[in-house]
């Protein structure tokens, strides 16, 4: 299982450049240097060329004042808003790895080992819908005591400890399971984590948008995203956050394509589950349970909703098997119902209100 670090250590390192004048400078994340000519497009993270070990550092001459970084917290612009190309530069042109701050709304789910290091192990993902909610899938928290579990919000790189805008690690209060979640079948499986702090939007950290109950949406390609394995069985887990391009699949072409597995003729699929993928090789897998399925909403430029959570599937990137997801908007009203209930407000979930 992966382990997330949650200390910060920040080490500057000194290179001389390549330049005749052999001056002194120093790597630092990219908005710290005042410098324009450090180079600026594709940055392929698998690269081990230059002058910076760090992927986000550039080697720079010329510091911002105060050395400091500009993490104010963000007014709310509405629910739902992608970064396209991430925050910045894009940082790697790799199509299965998601940019720094591509998907604002998608966070880690860490659960403490207190048997053995202490140390908060990656438990699954999840997705923001209020600064102190998150939507995630119940079998990915169902039976853990809230004390033990820490959401990550604004992370990417697991492995880094020097990102341009820090992570936010907020502790869960409450966990609540829908009251019809069946653990055999995965049926209604949906979960809310209550948090006892704010998360503070930033450029990297925002809401998604969640549909109108009983939404249905057909022909759209969507994206999901996480830090589980890229494989089934000899998969590995990933450090940075995977995004993946999924067509929504049709109910009936669905329960075909799942009848012809494992599961049997007989097969019934529940109203709780979508279905999404089926193409070679692309597809959500183990440890990505929980992480959100979004769509592009149908007349809105750049604005998302969450129509998924990524729940089950045959294998993973079985060629015409689809990837099985909770059905969001079948939810919408018991989500609205919980925050009420909590005096939270559910209109920031909502992309008609800004």
């Amino acid at each position: 299982m992966l382990s997330i670090f949650v200390i910060l250590i920040v080490v500057p390192q000194l290179y001389s450049t390549n330049v005749e004048d052999r001056s002194q400078c120093i790597c630092v994340p990219q908005h710290l240097c005042a410098d324009n000519d450090y180079g600026e497009g594709n940055l392929d993270i698998r690269l081990d060329e230059s002058e910076c070990q760090n992927y986000f550092d550039v080697c720079c001459e010329n510091l911002v004042n105060n050395f400091s970084q500009q993490t104010k917290q963000l007014a709310f612009k509405g629910c739902g808003l992608k970064n396209p190309i991430g925050i910045s530069s894009r940082i790697t042109s790799d199509s299965k790895l998601s940019q720094f701050g591509e998907l604002p709304w998608t966070i880690v789910i860490m659960q403490r080992d207190v048997e053995k290091t202490e140390r908060n192990m990656y438990k699954c993902g999840g997705s923001i819908i209020h600064p102190q909610v998150i939507l995630t899938a119940a079998h990915c928290v169902i039976g853990i005591d809230p004390s033990v579990l820490t959401v990550r919000a604004g992370e990417w790189d697991t492995k880094s400890q020097d990102e341009p805008i820090p992570h936010q690690d907020l502790p869960v209060r409450e966990v609540l399971i829908h009251p019809n979640f069946h653990g055999g079948s995965l049926r209604n499986d949906i979960a809310l984590l209550f948090l006892g702090e704010m998360i503070e939007l930033k450029e990297n950290i925002g809401i998604i948008c969640l549909p109108p109950q009983g939404s249905k949406l057909e022909n759209s390609m969507c994206t999901a995203g996480g830090w589980g394995k890229d494989a089934f069985r000899r998969g590995k887990h990933s450090s940075i956050l995977k995004k993946v391009d999924l067509p929504l699949v049709p109910r009936t072409k669905c329960v075909a394509a799942l009848k012809k597995t494992r599961l049997g003729a007989f097969y019934k699929l529940h109203r709780s589950f979508i279905c999404a993928g089926g193409e070679e090789n692309k597809d959500t897998c183990k440890g990505d349970g929980g992480s959100p399925l979004v769509c592009p909403i149908p007349g809105l430029q750049n604005k998302f909703f969450q129509i998924g959570i990524v729940s089950w599937g045959i294998g993973c990137g079985e060629n015409e098997t689809p990837g099985v997801y909770v059905n969001v908007p079948l939810f919408t009203n018991w989500i609205d119902k919980q925050l009420t209930a909590k005096n939270l407000d559910s209109s920031m979930y909502k992309y008609g209100i800004i």
